[in-house]
């Protein structure tokens, strides 16, 4: 049986050790860290998460923060990842653990100092990323029954940011308040382009909506589908002019906002998503 050896307690939850490769890693565990001692063996069936020390950056100020956070904020933190990552189905980056700490930490002392800081980017939250940003206002609910507070439906909104970044191992917290943005003046230049409203309760807006964050993620990660056939491409741009032209508009916006080169192979699914959302 695999154990590990207790090398320092950082509370109840969370205590210092080694790995077989003999990289720190902080372990986590109800309850491993009371009465433990340093030097005490620990069973791996004992252990919920194992986080490695060298994948994380700025390690020492979260362990410092660690260690000055009552046990309830960790394991708070915990449920709200757990309850994420079943009710999205996925995974998350190891840091993300760190980092939603570390914001849960600074909302609740926003909350107690009386500071409200507006999420300027709610609605686009709600609307671009529903499942993430329901998620969160759960998080949020039961956060504010265990510690007897209010916190705000702004911070639902800055936790599912945490959660939509936390599911991209390439993608920055920067890019994904950048893809909100330009998601948004996306369809701001559709609906102007047309001079509609886009329903928001459609399907095509929901597929459109999935394709444009697809195509976000792949500038960012500098993985564009491409294609040597340029037929179908210009066949689809004579018959479809204006969705061609407006295509065009969120090309030139794109281009100006990331300073890159966009395929024709990405304007050409681009106009064909234009053509479902706009007839």
């Amino acid at each position: 049986m695999i154990t590990f050896k207790v090398d320092k307690i950082l509370n109840n939850s969370l205590v210092l050790s080694k790995n077989s490769d003999n990289n720190e890693v902080i372990l986590m565990g109800k309850g491993i860290g009371f009465n433990a001692k340093v030097g005490d063996l620990l069973d791996a069936e004992e252990i919920e998460k194992c986080f490695v020390l060298q994948q994380i950056t700025d390690i020492q100020g979260y362990l410092n923060l660690i260690e000055s956070l009552p046990d309830d904020y960790i394991e708070l933190t915990k449920f709200l990842l757990d309850y994420a990552s079943k009710t999205l189905q996925t995974t998350f980056r190891e840091t993300l653990f760190f980092t939603l700490l570390d914001h849960l930490n600074y909302a609740i002392e926003r909350y107690y100092s009386g500071v409200v800081i507006q999420n300027r980017l709610l609605y686009e939250v709600k609307s671009f990323y529903p499942k993430e940003f329901e998620v969160a206002k759960y998080g949020i609910t039961y956060i504010n029954q265990r510690l007897n507070i209010s916190l705000p439906e702004e911070e639902a909104g800055n936790i599912a940011f945490h959660l939509v970044n936390g599911q991209s191992h390439q993608q920055t917290m920067q890019h994904t308040l950048l893809s909100v943005k330009m998601l948004k003046d996306i369809f701001n230049i559709i609906q102007f382009n047309f001079a509609i409203r886009i329903d928001k309760k459609s399907l095509h807006y929901s597929r459109f909506l999935t394709h444009m964050q697809f195509f976000i993620q792949r500038i960012f990660e500098q993985k564009q589908l491409q294609s040597d056939n340029d037929f179908v491409f210009q066949q689809v741009i004579r018959q479809y002019p204006d969705e061609f032209k407006c295509a065009n508009v969120i090309k030139k916006y794109l281009i100006n906002q990331l300073n890159i080169t966009i395929s024709n192979e990405e304007i050409l699914y681009l106009i064909l998503h234009i053509i479902r959302i706009v007839h």
